[in-house]
Parts: C-alpha cells; sequence; structure tokens
C-alpha cells in the first residue's frame, strides 16, 4: 500500500455574501467557501478545489470536484495499491482510504490502523495551517466578489507550493542582488 495523498476540506471565512447568504453558513456558524486540498508528503498541493458554499460536507464537496470525475472516468489512473487518505467524513472507496469509524468495538488493530493513517493523513492539515499562516488574508476574505475570493485563494495556494518548491526564493534573492547592484552603480 502506498499513500499518494491526503484529502481534506477546510473552511475560508468570507464576509456575508448579498445571495444566498444562508448557504454560505459553516457548521461552525460564519460563513464561508470551502477550500478541498489534496496534498502529497511534503504539504505540496497537488490539487485544490474551491469556492463552494460553507454549508457543504466534505465529501459533498469531493464528489463535486473535478478531482473525483477525474477519478471516475479514469483520467486520473491510480496504480495497484495506491491511495489518497481522507479523515472520516469521507466514504471508503477503491482508492480513497479512511479509517474505521469508532463506535466502541474496535478491535486493537482497527484502532492501530487508525492512529497510524492519522499521523499520515495530518499532513493535509498541517498544509492548510502553513498555507493560512503564511497567507493571514485567507484567515478572513473580505471581498464581496466570490470568484474574486475563489481567485485569491488558489493563488495562495499556487504560490504556497511555489515557496515550498523553494521556486520563488531565488527569484527573490537575485531581485535583492541587482537592487544591491545597482546601488553601487
Amino acid at each position: 500500500m502506498s499513500i499518494i495523498g491526503c484529502i481534506d476540506g477546510s473552511h475560508i471565512k468570507i464576509v456575508a455574501p448579498k445571495n444566498n447568504r444562508n448557504s454560505y453558513v459553516n457548521r461552525k456558524n460564519f460563513h464561508s467557501v470551502l477550500l478541498q486540498g489534496v496534498c502529497d508528503h511534503k504539504m505540496l498541493f497537488t490539487d485544490v478545489y474551491t469556492g463552494e458554499v460553507g454549508s457543504l460536507h466534505d465529501y459533498t464537496l469531493y464528489r463535486r470536484s473535478e478531482l473525483y470525475l477525474a477519478i471516475q472516468t479514469q483520467q486520473i489512473r491510480f496504480f495497484d495499491g495506491t491511495h489518497l487518505v481522507g479523515d472520516l467524513a469521507y466514504k471508503l472507496h477503491t482508492n480513497l482510504m479512511v479509517g474505521f469509524k469508532d463506535n466502541g468495538h474496535l478491535t486493537l488493530r482497527q484502532k492501530n490502523f487508525n492512529v497510524i493513517l492519522s499521523k499520515i493523513r495530518v499532513k493535509i492539515e498541517n498544509a492548510f495551517a502553513l498555507l493560512k499562516g503564511r497567507f493571514r488574508r485567507l484567515k478572513f476574505l473580505e471581498t464581496i466578489r466570490l470568484e474574486l475570493a475563489a481567485l485569491l485563494i488558489i493563488s495562495a495556494c499556487i504560490l504556497h507550493v511555489s515557496i515550498l518548491n523553494g521556486d520563488l526564493l531565488q527569484d527573490l534573492i537575485d531581485v535583492d542582488e541587482e537592487r544591491r547592484q545597482e546601488k553601487r552603480k
């Protein structure tokens, strides 16, 4: 068995929209849009989907995503023994592994499996925390244009990947070096 990614949803707090404002109220009782992310072991997002109303359940969000469609139509293929992992909000599927629901009758082996899966799955939660820590505007988007909110969220996710990959660091260093050289002239 090989884990190729962790999936979860995260709420991005927004200003209450003018239209359908109640559908944006999530289970935590604030207005939000959802961000679904899949990340690898380095907390790099390999897939993101956003813009849906905050009242959706994570599994419903997944079923609406292009990722789900691509998996169902085999545009994305999983090699033997590879899986995504998700929390108990998701349903067990051929390529989506979730833990055992604890109804008070789990075996020791099932409990151990849940612990191991949780230790792996925490990568997506850490990726969201890092994303929101780095791009603090994602803690509360003040825009009332929902299409702009989705664009801002996706942009932050792309920058997150670029920063973790080190793609932007060299560019920033080069810009600073160029400025120092210009000042010397």
